[in-house]
């Protein structure tokens, strides 16, 4: 009768362990010697609206601007591509479709990905969306790591502009995310990235053979890199929590194209090459269908609805702990005014989500 409480408690014990690291990993990104030259890579496809305020803020990074240049490449656009955007001086386009698709292609993000790893001359790779906006020292806290001896750099990305529900939902989600990834790290068991804020050495790229056994996958750049990376054991992996290191990116327009892209996300957990991320994954997901469980049983049992509810509450609390301490480290307060209303729904988020993942439900994104 208690299992919805029990679970409760064993994920509130995880997520302070987790919190525990976070707090760990706060303090001041250490300053190297010169700042190495970076290639920063942009796959993008649709994206015409977005490219402009992507490119102003890479035009604004604090750094020099003979040591970065900006490589955009078009995955087939429909809308224009770059065509209206105004390019930077150390900006390119060139087209995934010149470039050659490889036979059979299904993960076209990888590929293009790929392109613009080979055209670069940067010894240090950066990746990140068209959708996304770069605070001017984000550039600099990945150049810093780099000289500091890093191999691999993730950092911070947050969802701007938080409007509505539905995007304060997606903000405090990644927000999440943020602190796990951090948390991680730290204990030296690296198990999420974000291809928004993604940084890794050319070097370390080619020495794990680039995307080579993950490409049959469309989505998974960046965690699935990530795991080859810390495979191969001789990378070091850090995570910058440094406040004018923040990307952000757009939410997704709408609960149907936010179920899409999470259910796209979900589609590569069983490539999870990370004890820790499959961990994580099971227990959140156990622990929100033991409560939904939980209220279905209480229909009849009215004593396991106590139980029920008294796990959301544990739930609910540790979550709000977590979250409070990215967003005020971040001064990105904005989106726990919907934390309550976000959390009543969550259970019901995940399960679905996970459940349509486990029963091999796809999605379709950008057309594909």
């Amino acid at each position: 009768m208690g299992v919805p409480l029990l679970t409760a408690f064993v994920y509130a014990a995880w997520q302070l362990y987790n919190y525990t690291y976070w707090l760990f990993s706060l303090g001041d990104d250490p300053a190297g010697g010169r700042l190495p030259h970076v290639s920063v890579v942009v796959p993008f496809r649709n994206e015409a609206h977005n490219l402009g305020r992507l490119l102003a803020s890479l035009a604004a990074q604090d750094y020099p601007g003979d040591r970065y240049e900006v490589i955009l490449v078009d995955d087939h656009s429909e809308d224009g591509g770059a065509a209206g955007a105004t390019l930077p001086v150390n900006a390119r386009v060139i087209r995934l479709a010149d470039g050659g698709n490889p036979e059979g292609c299904v993960a076209f993000k990888k590929a293009a990905l790929s392109l613009g790893i080979n055209r670069a001359t940067g010894r240090v790779i950066v990746s990140t969306d068209a959708d996304c906006s770069w605070s001017p020292g984000a550039l600099r806290r990945i150049g810093e790591r780099m000289a500091a001896g890093a191999d691999v750099v993730l950092g911070p990305v947050f969802i701007d502009p938080v409007t509505d529900f539905c995007s304060a939902f997606q903000a405090l989600d990644l927000a999440g995310y943020q602190l796990f990834t951090a948390a991680t790290v730290v204990v030296g068991t690296p198990a999420l990235a974000n291809g928004a804020h993604f940084a890794f050495r050319r070097s370390a790229f080619e020495r794990v053979g680039g995307y080579a056994g993950i490409d049959h996958l469309p989505s998974g750049d960046d965690v699935l890199l990530l795991h080859k990376f810390v495979a191969a054991g001789c990378f070091s992996i850090v995570y910058s929590t440094a406040v004018d290191g923040m990307v952000t990116t757009r939410p997704v327009a709408g609960w149907g194209a936010l179920w899409r892209q999470r259910l796209r996300w979900a589609g590569k957990a069983g490539a999870y090459a990370s004890g820790t991320l499959r961990v994580a994954q099971a227990l959140a997901f156990v622990t929100s269908a033991a409560i939904l469980l939980g209220l279905v049983l209480g229909v009849v049992f009215p004593q396991v609805l106590a139980y029920a509810g008294l796990a959301w509450l544990v739930k609910g609390a540790v979550d709000y702990l977590l979250l409070r301490s990215v967003c005020k480290h971040y001064g990105y307060t904005r989106p726990l005014r919907w934390y309550i209303l976000a959390q009543l729904i969550y259970p019901f988020y995940l399960v679905a989500i996970g459940s349509a993942a486990l029963l091999g439900f796809k999605a379709a994104w950008k057309g594909r």
